[in-house]
């Protein structure tokens, strides 16, 4: 019976399923981005195809692992291996002289001398997904602050890369966005994230509602949870204002539009899950077609026109 291919060696083949991949990518993203992807050059779209591919592929080696000790072991070789390969993206001297061993990896060599992209991102990317072997749950706002950094934060420095901007004014708005588009979703999978035994919400406010893990678990939804959730939903609005009072400052702001569409996408996901009074157990927050491209359409003309 022939072996399953670790995550690490079926990106071998990513070129000959560029299509399926770029399918599988946007569905997995629930389309949500496909609206982004619209303004993008080729050599953009490819770029950002092979950063969400690396993003996935980390990400699947932690999600798809054995929940056993062996399992978590397993991803963590994994994972490092894909750290070596991000070395033999930049070459690094200190640690390899091999080139990269898989095509993602030389994709990645090979866009990063169009986009420079932040060596530093991958790593961080990295080191965010192993936290998930690590624990499953999170003390205070701080340490979950950092998590979503890594996982979100640090993705979004890589698509300004490819969108064309590294300035600071830039860098700074991509780290509020990516915070505030992972407190949506962490807020959004509450019931997915606690089949998986997880809980994202920061200890400290559940024991500021009087409530605990056990309670996310058991799909409990009260007075209680209403509260917990409208404390942490004003955290992601804070991350999403914050991210609009710099937008002003960041002079290639039309070349920033895909990552609005992304940012402007959620916050109406937010807006959702608020309207229905954040009872996310029972259904999971969506927006329609229609209403994608209705956010499409008003973040080119705020691009446009420069306006908030």
């Amino acid at each position: 019976m022939a072996t399953a291919m670790s995550p690490f060696e079926q990106v071998s083949s990513l070129p000959r399923r560029g299509a399926a991949l770029w399918s599988r990518l946007t569905k997995r993203s629930s389309s949500n981005f496909k609206f982004a992807f619209l303004f993008l050059g080729a050599d953009q779209r490819e770029g950002l195809q092979q950063v969400y591919e690396f993003c996935r592929v980390v990400d699947d080696i932690v999600d798809e692992r054995e929940m056993t000790a062996e399992g978590a072991a397993r991803a963590s070789v994994e994972l490092a291996e894909w750290s070596r390969e991000i070395a033999r993206v930049y070459r690094d001297p200190y640690l390899t002289e091999d080139p990269p061993h898989t095509e993602l990896g030389r994709g990645l060599a090979a866009t990063n001398k169009l986009f420079a992209y932040p060596r530093e991102a991958f790593d961080e990317i990295i080191a965010g997904v192993a936290m998930d072997l690590q624990r499953s749950t999170y003390e205070d706002a701080e340490a979950l602050r950092l998590y979503c950094y890594r996982v979100a934060s640090c993705v979004g420095l890589l698509c300004i890369a490819i969108f064309g901007d590294q300035s600071e004014a830039s860098r700074d708005y991509a780290i509020h966005l990516g915070l505030a588009l992972q407190y949506t979703n962490i807020l959004r999978d509450i019931a997915e994230d606690a089949q998986r035994g997880r809980c994202y919400i920061p200890l400290d406010l559940l024991a500021r509602h009087d409530a605990s893990v056990q309670d996310i678990f058991d799909y409990r939804y009260d007075g209680r949870f209403v509260a917990i959730a409208t404390d942490f939903a004003a955290a992601a609005e804070r991350e999403y204002q914050a991210a609009w009072r710099v937008l002003p400052q960041v002079k290639g702001r039309q070349a920033l539009l895909p990552a609005e569409i992304m940012g402007r996408t959620y916050y109406e996901i937010l807006q959702e899950i608020r309207a229905r009074n954040f009872n996310v157990f029972t259904r999971r927050a969506s927006l329609r077609r229609r209403d994608k491209l209705k956010v499409a359409a008003i973040a080119l003309a705020r691009a446009k026109f420069a306006v908030l």
